[in-house]
């Protein structure tokens, strides 16, 4: 078990995120862009198992947390973001996404 519970886990509950870094998937010769965020709030697993990082590789949600101005208000300039939650939505043509919004 790593240091952190996947984004897809924990539901829209909500959370707040005081650090952001880069946290690429690897399956064999793939390799899959990825974020991991510490949050202010302990999250559980469905083992009881806490945890205070969550990570994904969600495209939507790396590319938003892939943001410089997003990055350095969290990770420099020590401003959080959130509390915010994971949701599904749809684009105008049909398709599934996840979106972070405020909780």
């Amino acid at each position: 078990m790593g240091d952190s519970i996947s984004l897809a886990k924990i539901g829209e509950k909500p959370f707040t995120v005081t650090f952001i870094e880069d946290s690429d998937y690897t399956n064999g010769s793939e390799t899959t862009p990825g974020v991991k965020c510490t949050v202010k709030e302990t999250l559980s697993d469905v083992d009881g198992n806490e945890f205070q990082k969550i990570h994904t590789t969600r495209i939507a949600i790396v590319n938003k947390l892939k943001n410089t101005k997003i990055r350095e208000d969290v990770n420099e300039r020590k401003n959080p973001l959130g509390p915010i939650k994971c949701i599904k939505e749809k684009t105008k043509a049909g398709k599934d996404f996840f979106n972070l919004v405020d909780a």
